[in-house]
């Protein structure tokens, strides 16, 4: 309950109240939060209150508001630990999703002189697969992904075989014995572009996570080069600080 002897603003009290409601399951993905009405009758506060709480939670992307029906809960995010190196199918079906995805362009391309120090692609090749692919769990857009790949000896890759496969780590695995276990990543907030919010089905400027990352196999061999564009309101990243 929203306690008025607390030094905590009364709306971020309710806040925190309708956050644990929502984590404990309490309040499901895509329900709509009780009414106005019905939380000032609950927690004694005043409509400015409740209305400070929702517009916060919107905010943080906790609720979503639909013009004419109401406010809903929206769905939790995807939580990715910083030291796990994962494929996004691996990410999806270890949380009970199901991974998706829709080729954009797939081609061989002559690498930037960025991706070929990222790589460390020797002077004599002149070629590396580039793709690109809307990332999708349960059917909704989740990233937008760009990336490189050092393709061994006699394998080629084309549009039916990548959706047949889903995953490359999967493939360079099964097929070439080659393993992607370890990288090298960082993070950052970026602001969607245009071209990306219509891809991830959000509004121009939205907030996004952008991953880039080397990813090197059990030789230590740079194999992949690659950029996700995260959607800040389903993903998150979290890691266990020791002292």
């Amino acid at each position: 309950m929203v306690d008025p002897n607390d030094y905590t603003p009364k709306y971020y009290q309710l806040v925190t109240i309708l956050r644990e409601r929502i984590s404990s399951g309490e309040l499901l993905p895509h329900q709509p939060i009780p009414s106005e009405r019905q939380l000032e009758d609950i927690y004694s506060v005043s409509r400015t209150t409740i209305r400070q709480a929702i517009d916060l939670l919107v905010r943080q992307g906790f609720l979503y508001r639909e013009h004419g029906r109401g406010t809903f809960v929206s769905p939790q995010k995807l939580q990715k630990g910083i030291s796990e190196l994962t494929s996004f199918s691996e990410d999806m079906r270890a949380r009970g999703i199901e991974p998706g995805q829709k080729i954009l362009e797939l081609k061989m391309a002559v690498p930037s002189e960025e991706v070929r120090q990222r790589l460390e692609l020797p002077a004599d090749q002149d070629e590396v697969l580039f793709i690109e692919r809307l990332r999708l769990g349960d059917g909704v857009p989740m990233g937008l992904m760009t990336s490189y790949h050092v393709l061994p000896e006699g394998l080629t890759l084309d549009r039916e075989g990548l959706e047949a496969v889903g995953s490359i780590y999967s493939l360079l695995q099964e097929k070439f014995h080659l393993i992607a276990t370890e990288a090298d990543e960082t993070l950052e907030a970026v602001l969607a572009t245009p071209r990306e919010a219509g891809l991830l089905q959000i509004a121009a400027g939205s907030p996004l996570l952008l991953s880039v990352r080397v990813t090197y196999s059990q030789y230590r061999r740079a194999m992949e080069y690659v950029k996700i564009l995260y959607r800040a309101d389903r993903y998150q990243y979290f890691a266990k600080l020791t002292r």
